[in-house]
């Protein structure tokens, strides 16, 4: 169901209810009416046409670059350039933000053709990363001054490619830690600008750099295999209750990233049950403390970010605490299982199961908040899913198949008879809308 339509029909109720004055209606469907749509065809269309002209203007040139004098190289790209964002500009003065979108998209894509193959020319092969680099700042430069959403996608994926570029460089050893102020300033213009879909591709780009970042100092053995693994599961958890926080507070991007952060953390935590018996879990780091540092810090971070939306009622006090706890045990799984030894790992196991089912019947809970669902929704599939690992693991050979869904189907039926109690409750106890009487 579309916004409009969803709109129409609580505003039904509102009238009903005396919330909004009937004589209102046509005005406020009127205005969303006026508002441009964020995607239609003729925009979809304009964008690939843009793309296809792209890289039409790119094989023309690079087929005919050895036949073509080098100032005849320089003006042809210059002028098809300029072309396209003084046309760019002069679509938006004339209110025509499709084609505006189209031809910045355009430009943008004639700027990274133009250093790609000036770079060529000049035989310039250890500049196609940087050259990549300067590709998205101006790429982001257009997005800011026209400014233009579409242009801002192309920024935040070239931005992560170059990223990738130097992880797969050889001549680069390390952790790429100039793509964090990178990051950060597309984040700025994506806040700017209100784009979501590169909220998104930035906060998909960041937990991949995370990954990156534990896994090379596990290759390093500064962290073991276990504690690498957790310390991602730590690490994005912590992300996620900081950027919920600023989606608490009204800053855009901050329930993107928050949904990113959330969703990682509960898969690792669900994907780590499965190899935790394998002998090469129990191999620790080099001693130097990485991971005691790297779990406090992320512990503390927990702590105080579910203190913070407790006191600001976004959450309750049981689904913090929840958080808090999982974070805990998250810390110290890799010293329990080294204690544990092969012969205890069982009960390790079963703490990290029941741990990982308090976390999803709290996340359930938090669903129940207004704007909370899709936290529900996570709580859901990460019960489902750790109920069929322990049916695989555990009951696989003992129950029968209709029993074991008999027993999953009761316990998920029983688990939404006490959320709508609770659902209940909450409406019951919260404070009535004042009427349009006592308004006056």
């Amino acid at each position: 169901m579309g916004y409009r339509a969803r709109l129409a029909r609580d505003l039904e109720r509102w009238i009903a209810a005396g919330w909004v004055e009937a004589s209102h209606r046509p005005a406020i469907l009127a205005d969303v009416d006026a508002q441009p749509g964020r995607w239609n065809a003729a925009g979809a269309l304009a964008i690939l046409g843009a793309a296809l002209l792209a890289m039409s203007a790119l094989s023309f040139v690079a087929a005919n670059w050895d036949a073509m004098p080098r100032l005849l190289r320089f003006g042809t790209i210059v002028l098809a350039l300029w072309a396209a964002l003084l046309g760019a500009g002069r679509a938006f003065d004339r209110g025509a933000p499709v084609i505006g979108h189209a031809l910045a998209l355009l430009g943008a894509a004639l700027f990274g053709a133009a250093i790609m193959l000036t770079a060529q020319t000049f035989n310039m092969t250890s500049f196609r990363n940087t050259a990549v680099l300067v590709w998205a700042a101006a790429a982001g430069t257009i997005a800011l001054v026209l400014p233009s959403r579409p242009v801002l996608i192309l920024a935040t994926v070239l931005g992560a490619l170059w990223a990738g570029l130097e992880i797969f460089n050889p001549n680069v050893t390390g952790i790429v830690w100039s793509y964090l102020p990178v990051w950060g300033l597309t984040a700025a213009l994506a806040h700017r600008l209100g784009s979501r879909v590169s909220f998104n591709l930035l906060s998909f780009a960041l937990f991949l750099w995370i990954g990156h970042l534990v896994w090379t100092q596990q290759a390093t053995h500064r962290l073991g295999e276990l504690q690498a693994f957790m310390a991602g599961i730590l690490i994005a958890a912590a992300i996620g209750l900081i950027a919920a926080r600023a989606r608490d507070r009204g800053i855009a991007g901050g329930g993107v990233l928050a949904a990113w952060g959330i969703a990682f953390a509960l898969l690792g935590a669900y994907l780590l049950q499965w190899p935790l018996d394998e002998a090469r879990f129990l191999a620790p780091g080099d001693g130097s403390g990485l991971f005691g540092v790297i779990a406090g810090s992320c512990v503390v971070v927990l702590a105080l970010a579910a203190w913070r939306r407790v006191t600001a009622g976004h959450a309750g006090w049981t689904t913090a605490l929840a958080y808090v706890a999982a974070g805990l045990v998250a810390a110290a799984i890799p010293g329990l299982v080294n204690a544990a030894g092969p012969e205890m790992l069982i009960w390790v196991r079963i703490l990290i199961g029941a741990i990982f089912y308090g976390l999803c019947v709290a996340m359930i809970v938090q669903g129940t908040r207004p704007g909370q669902s899709f936290v529900g929704g996570l709580g859901i599939a990460g019960f489902v899913l750790q109920t069929l690992y322990v049916y695989a693991e555990t009951f696989g050979g003992l129950l029968d198949t209709a029993l074991f869904f008999l027993m999953g189907g009761a316990i998920l039926f029983g688990l939404s008879l006490g959320l709508l109690r609770l659902r209940r409750q909450q409406v019951a106890a919260a404070p009535p809308a004042p009427s349009t009487e006592d308004a006056s």
